[in-house]
């Protein structure tokens, strides 16, 4: 008797096993360059990239689709604009690689097994992989953005001070941009670089701006541009609004942490009442009371 799901499984598995095959063979001495930087503690199975790497390679993949333009920038943020958009070239590869190499898997294996799960629980693998790249990014983007914002209220407090002290708007931020090595701070000190190097105030707060990313920082440019015209009083004044403002957003982000920590550790806890009262109620029914 024809076992309809084996057969199903297998007329699946062997034409993308076949084409497997025919990416390792094209692509397996192509992409050393890509490869050979990648760390095995930051991505899993990176020595087979190049079969997604490849596969971008025969379909034409579109890197500079608008989606993708997004997410480099967002990865710029992380990785430096220099290397964004090979990071993002990456992270397509691994996610391709993934797909192409675990879903036959798990379909050969289904169809051998004679069980569905078994083919469900290689293409939830392969799923998981790709969120985790994904996820990983998005991790350390929100918590480079989260360490912007904490800083940014000390980083103005101490400009006011500077500029009312009499010191003029291009110093005060290089001697700001000097005082901490958290990510604010180094952008700072790019930002005075360029500066130095003949960029305007306008061009390098902007560019400040952009590598941030970050709504506050991007309010707080646009109006220390505006304010320049104004002389150090009006912008010492400003700073003081700012930072300010920025203390009690702070203050918020913080309380909001603490609230979101006290919910996820309510889970832990539920759990283990709820095994207490396994230990407890279990003895008590097999003893008839």
């Amino acid at each position: 008797m024809i076992n309809w799901f084996q057969l199903g499984m297998m007329l699946c598995a062997t034409p993308l096993t076949l084409f497997w095959l025919f990416l390792y063979i094209k692509y397996q001495n192509a992409f050393h360059a890509y490869l050979d930087p990648l760390s095995p503690k930051e991505y899993r199975m990176p020595e087979l990239f190049f079969i997604g790497m490849g596969f971008m390679d025969q379909t034409h993949y579109n890197l500079h689709s608008q989606k993708g333009r997004a997410r480099i920038k967002e990865i710029s943020e992380v990785k430096g604009k220099k290397y964004a958009q090979y990071y993002y070239y990456v992270i397509k590869g691994a996610t391709f690689t993934y797909l192409l190499t675990f879903l036959p898997v798990a379909l050969v294996l289904g169809a051998l097994a004679d069980n569905p799960m078994i083919c469900l629980i290689g293409i939830c693998v392969a799923i998981l992989l790709v969120r985790y790249l994904e996820k990983d990014i998005n991790d350390k983007l929100e918590e480079r953005r989260e360490e912007l914002l904490l800083d940014l209220p000390q980083a103005l407090s101490k400009m006011a001070l500077l500029i009312n002290s009499g010191m003029v708007m291009r110093e005060a931020w290089t001697k700001v941009s000097q005082t901490g090595e958290r990510a604010l701070y180094q952008e700072m000190r790019i930002a005075s670089g360029e500066m130095a190097n003949g960029a305007s105030d306008l061009e390098a707060f902007r560019n400040f701006a952009d590598r941030c990313s970050v709504r506050a920082i991007r309010k707080v440019t646009s109006t220390l541009v505006q304010n320049l015209q104004k002389g150090n009083r009006e912008l010492a004044y400003f700073l003081e609004e700012m930072s300010r403002e920025m203390w009690e957003e702070k203050k918020n982000m913080v309380r909001q942490k603490g609230e979101t920590a006290g919910t996820k550790l309510l889970i832990p806890i539920a759990m283990i009442f709820i095994g207490i009262l396994v230990l407890i109620i279990v003895p008590i029914f097999m003893n008839g009371f």
